[in-house]
C-alpha cells in the first residue's frame, strides 16, 4: 500500500485563537520563508483529533530520508553485538578507566623487635646517659639510627598492592621489580598467622594459581585474613 503524499496533506494554523487554512505544504513552507508562521506554532492535521506543532508536522522530512539507512545499520549493529568479545581487546576495561588500589600495605615493622627494641632503647639510654657521658649517649643514638634505618628499609622497599584485577608484589628501593597475578587466575589462597602477632591479625597470605608454591605471597602483614576476604569478594563479582 502507498504512503500518503506528504504535500497532499492540507493543515490548519491555529494562531491568535483563530483556525487558519487549511494550507497545503508548499503554502506552509512559503508562510515560514516570508516569517508569518513559526515552527513552534501549533497546527491540525486535516482529519487528525491532536495538535502539533509545524516542526513536528515537517518531520516527515527526515524520517523518510533516513529510515532506510537506519534500519541497515541496525542490522549491522545487531550482528556485532551478536559476539562482543570478537573484536574487544581483553583488557578494555583497565585501558578505559584508572586503576583503582583497593588494598597497599608493607610488613609490619612487629615483627622485628629487636629493631623496635634498638629504637626504643637507644633513646632512653641516649636521655639517661647524657648528662652523665656524652660518648655513652652517642652511641646509644648510633643504635637508635640503625634501628629506625633498618625498619624504614623493610617498610620502603616491599608494596604489597590490590587492585580490582590483579594482586601485586613490588620489591626494591631503587631499582624496584614486581610480581603480580591475575585475580580471575587465583585458585587458592592461604593465611597462615602464628604465635602472639597472630593473635593481633598479623599473618602471610600465599596466593595460588598452578601447583604447590605460591606466585605471589604477602609476608606479615596486618589483617591478613581480611586481604583473603577481600580478594574473594572481587572474585564474586
Amino acid at each position: 500500500m502507498a504512503s500518503e503524499d506528504p504535500f497532499d496533506v492540507l493543515v490548519y494554523v491555529l494562531k491568535s485563537d483563530e483556525s487558519l487554512g487549511p494550507f497545503r505544504m508548499e503554502e506552509i513552507l512559503e508562510g515560514l520563508e516570508e516569517g508569518r508562521f513559526d515552527l513552534s506554532d501549533v497546527c491540525l492535521r486535516e482529519g487528525a483529533i491532536e495538535t502539533e506543532r509545524i516542526r513536528d508536522v515537517l518531520d516527515w522530512e527526515e524520517s523518510t530520508t533516513d529510515q532506510e539507512p537506519e534500519s541497515a545499520n541496525d542490522v549491522v549493529e545487531g550482528d556485532r553485538e551478536s559476539s562482543p568479545e570478537e573484536d574487544m581487546p581483553e583488557d578494555l576495561e583497565e585501558t578505559t578507566r584508572p586503576r583503582e588500589i583497593l588494598y597497599a600495605g608493607h610488613p609490619s615493622i612487629l615483627n622485628y623487635p629487636l629493631s623496635i627494641a634498638s629504637v626504643v632503647g637507644g633513646v632512653v639510654g641516649a636521655v639517661w646517659l647524657f648528662p652523665i657521658d656524652l660518648r655513652f649517649s652517642t652511641l646509644c643514638l648510633v643504635l637508635c639510627g640503625a634501628g629506625l634505618s633498618y625498619l624504614t628499609f623493610i617498610r620502603f622497599t616491599r608494596d604489597y598492592l590490590i587492585s580490582p584485577k590483579r594482586v601485586e608484589v613490588i620489591s626494591g628501593l631503587i631499582a624496584k621489580s614486581s610480581n603480580e597475578i591475575r585475580i580471575s587466575d587465583i585458585r587458592a589462597i592461604n593465611v597462615t598467622c602464628k604465635g602472639l602477632l597472630g593473635m593481633f591479625g598479623i599473618g602471610t597470605v600465599d596466593f595460588f594459581t598452578t601447583g604447590d608454591d605460591p606466585e605471589v605471597r604477602f609476608e606479615k602483614v596486618w589483617a591478613a585474613k581480611d586481604i583473603k576476604q577481600l580478594v574473594r569478594r572481587i572474585q564474586d563479582q
